[in-house]
């Protein structure tokens, strides 16, 4: 497939995708761009992001839940917020 067929193909599929779509798949993309510059294989990289998540933890950032209330996501999907 040529360059700009692919190039007008994504956009295409991008239009339809919603702010917080586009956020998600530009992470990705910028996540992809820095391992392929770093030479670094996957799973440095999921190393990497379940460090930063667990110092945002460990400083008291982000949402933290009670076994009860993972529990109760688990069964009612509209407690979920989104997860």
């Amino acid at each position: 497939m040529a360059a700009t067929q692919l190039d007008n193909e994504f956009m295409q599929c991008w239009s339809q995708l919603g702010l917080v779509e586009k956020e998600s798949l530009l992470n990705v993309a910028k996540n992809y761009i820095h391992l392929k510059e770093d030479g670094n294989d996957g799973d440095l990289l999921r190393k990497r992001i379940i460090q930063k998540e667990r110092e945002a933890y460990l400083n008291g950032q982000g949402v933290s839940y009670s076994w009860q209330e993972v529990k109760e996501m688990a069964v009612n999907k509209h407690q979920r917020h989104g997860l």
